[in-house]
């Protein structure tokens, strides 16, 4: 049962990339977050929904991060690869779980200023 107290506050669905998707992802290339169909993920998913992705890299206080309008999920039925400008190859197989990112709302931490840019 909700809290009233929390009824408004944001749900934010809470994801750790790897240094090369999180490069690709802050600056907006790569909108979609692919991964392998498990427990973990789906209980997250599942009959939940979210106001916004909060994405970081790394571990630690100072980690970078960056938070994203949250633009729903899917299960992947038409398998494809994509390859990123950075090289990040995806393979997007049958039952991948593609995470939909929107416009991103806010960037924190970053040590490259040319992925720090304006909002």
């Amino acid at each position: 049962m909700k809290n009233s107290e929390n009824s408004n506050k944001p749900r934010i669905l809470h994801l750790t990339l790897s240094a090369k998707a999180f490069e690709v992802m802050v600056t907006g290339e790569k909108s979609t977050e692919y991964r392998e169909p498990s427990n973990w993920i789906l209980s997250r998913l599942t009959g939940k929904t979210y106001d916004y992705i909060k994405y970081v890299n790394g571990y630690g206080r100072d980690r970078p991060y960056f938070i994203a309008l949250y633009g729903g999920w899917e299960i992947e039925r038409n398998p494809y690869n994509i390859t990123f400008s950075n090289g990040l190859a995806v393979e997007s197989k049958l039952g991948t779980v593609k995470i939909y990112s929107g416009r991103i709302i806010e960037k924190n931490n970053l040590k490259n200023q040319s992925i720090n840019g304006d909002l």
